[in-house]
């Protein structure tokens, strides 16, 4: 099973949970990390009729400090015991659930080569060694005094369950079965904080992530999923019931996580405007301040560990402001700039290797929403925030050149202007906004607020809407792409699915959204101002542009804006208007038309659309 000491694994193993992680470009997965299915107790693995029990005793009082490294984990235990024994001991451990191995691919880009990485203690293990550690006594009174906190003006009956409980020190369901006692008190301690949670939160109407929670409980991301059965049953709750509060997240399935360390992020922005000529003096004295908070920031979140990259960022940033205050000229400096600017790149990337970082900053993935020709929206929750939102991500490398045969360099350009439009130049009630930003390294991403419903979505709900109603919207949609217009841009791919809905307490808000094809003619891009593919969703786009995207232009979007008006008019494809006729039939008729009969401008177009409602 193993040649030079290197443990390997079946992964058709029925008796293993496997995750594998994808990044970036790379065909194959670059990790994976191992554990078993189910888990009946350290005891009852060590007393097996296996004649290891020793063995598995010593390998859990070194895994007990912690997580270590394989190569000398395993050259430490060689000094006293043979491979062959060892080796029979790891496998026996980890179906078992007592143990977690991560592991490395080395050819990621060509074939699968695992190697082990890292060894580990399994959360559930880590249950019976937490309870002979501490006073079990204390940290009942710390438990209660939490659930007490949590569940305060909470009407459930369980509260009163959970506290009885902590009495007992035993968790009962009601046929009067044992889910938990203290002797695994890290599962009786998980089980009642859940359910504390979850009592709270469905009584005020609120969600998060489990995830999110467990990460706050623990600092372990996948901790309390592993006890999910038995917190339904405490609960006496179904699974859709416990999902339904705290969401469950599909952050294993993706190629690379979506991480956004903020205080780093805007460090980066001040950098760069720093290093701007156009910025006055007295404006860069300022910027250097603002460093200066976020640096404190960025201590407070990487904590008391001694870390290289964060002293050589202090040491640049000293450096810098010193030199700075002695010149007075950011221009005589730009060497230490550039310095500066490396090590926040380097702070960075070890930053994200250290987990309570990696927990506070990285968006927890409920669902996929669907994708578009060059990226996918997913619904996040991003737990700095608090907040759930969207997420539109760009596809890896390896997608466009299985797709398309290229590296997807002119959607990457169609998503960085889409970026620059939504933050920079477009700034309007009805025109959708963006939140955080990552355009460093794979995969490239943006937050924005998450809608109730697309257009589509929403008429397909709502199909007896009164016609007051539907023209509401439209006119929304209508201010969205006038300001476009006036701002000199237009958008190219105005569809039901690219109009976003929000309910609200003043009634529906409707936001124009994806400016992936948007175009500023004043933009000289190659790409994606020559393009001669056809984009656009056929039913909604002008005919012109299906055939060549350079001919696109604002009237274009007025094509779009006419088949917008006969969709929410009629609930029927644009294609049905030479059979169906709505309200409004002569304006969509001449939206549609020919580009030479067609409104010139929005605003004729919403003229006449005010004339028809008077």
């Amino acid at each position: 099973m193993a040649i030079d000491h290197m443990f390997t694994i079946n992964e058709h193993n029925t008796g293993l949970e496997i995750s594998k992680i994808y990044r970036g470009e790379y065909r194959f997965p670059m990790e994976m990390s191992v554990s078993g299915r189910k888990y009946s107790g350290v005891e009852t693995t060590l007393y097996k009729q296996h004649g290891k029990k020793v063995l598995m005793e010593f390998i859990l009082k070194l895994l007990s400090n912690g997580p270590k490294q394989y190569k000398p984990f395993i050259n430490k235990l060689l000094q006293r015991f043979n491979w062959i024994d060892l080796n029979d001991s790891l496998e026996i451990l980890l179906i078992d659930g007592v143990i977690q191995i991560d592991f490395k691919n080395l050819k990621p880009r060509k074939s699968v080569q695992w190697i082990p990485k890292i060894v580990k203690l399994d959360p559930r293990a880590l249950d019976s060694l937490m309870a002979g550690k501490s006073d079990i006594n204390l940290e009942l009174e710390k438990l209660k005094n939490s659930v007490v906190d949590m569940t305060t003006g909470v009407r459930s009956t369980l509260k009163q369950q959970m506290l009885q409980w902590i009495e007992e020190k035993v968790i009962i369901d009601r046929a009067g079965n044992i889910i938990s006692d203290c002797k695994s008190f890290r599962k009786f301690k998980s089980i009642i904080l859940t359910v504390g949670h979850y009592i709270r939160l469905k009584e005020r109407g609120e969600k998060i992530p489990l995830r999110h929670l467990s990460n706050q409980i623990w600092n372990q991301p996948k901790l309390l999923s592993t006890y999910k059965s038995e917190i339904i049953i405490a609960a006496n709750i179904t699974l859709d019931e416990l999902d339904s509060v705290l969401l469950a997240d599909i952050n294993s399935t993706l190629h690379t996580p979506l991480i956004s360390i903020s205080p780093v992020e805007e460090l980066q922005k001040l950098v760069m405007r720093l290093s701007d000529l156009k910025v006055s003096l007295e404006s860069k004295k300022l910027l250097l301040n603002e460093m200066n908070d976020y640096i404190q920031k960025i201590i407070e979140v990487v904590g008391d560990i001694e870390y290289k990259a964060l002293n050589a960022l202090l040491l640049d940033y000293y450096d810098l402001q010193s030199k700075f205050v002695e010149i007075g000229s950011i221009e005589t400096i730009s060497s230490n700039l550039v310095e500066f600017i490396k090590s926040i790149t380097a702070l960075k990337k070890e930053m994200l290797k250290i987990n309570h970082v990696r927990h506070r900053f990285e968006m927890i993935v409920l669902e996929d929403l669907g994708n578009g020709s060059f990226a996918r929206v997913y619904k996040v929750f991003d737990p700095e925030l608090n907040k759930i939102v969207a997420c539109k991500v760009l596809f890896p490398k390896s997608y466009f050149k299985q797709i398309y045969g290229n590296d997807g360099d002119e959607y990457l350009l169609r998503f960085k202007r889409e970026v620059r439009l939504l933050t920079k130049e477009l700034q309007h009630k009805n025109i959708i906004e963006v939140e955080k930003i990552q355009l460093e390294g794979s995969p490239f991403w943006f937050t924005m607020p998450l809608a109730s419903f697309t257009l589509e979505k929403w008429m397909k709900d709502n199909r007896s809407a009164h016609i007051d109603q539907r023209l509401k919207i439209f006119k929304q949609i209508i201010s969205g792409v006038k300001y476009l217009h006036e701002s000199d841009k237009y958008h190219r791919d105005i569809a039901p699915n690219n109009i976003l809905l929000f309910e609200t307490n003043s009634g529906l808000k409707v936001k124009v959204a994806d400016f992936g094809l948007a175009k500023d003619p004043k933009s000289i891009s190659f790409f994606t101002g020559l393009s001669k593919r056809g984009y656009g969703q056929e039913d909604f786009t002008d005919p012109q542009q299906l055939n060549n995207l350079a001919n696109s232009s604002h009237l274009s979007d007025i094509y779009s804006l006419g088949a917008i008006l006969f969709y929410l008019l009629s609930n029927k494809l644009p294609k049905k208007r030479f059979y169906v006729s709505v309200a409004c039939q002569s304006i969509v008729m001449k939206a549609m038309d020919k580009r030479d009969k067609r409104y010139q401008t929005v605003n004729d177009l919403e003229d006449a659309l005010n004339e028809f409602l008077i």
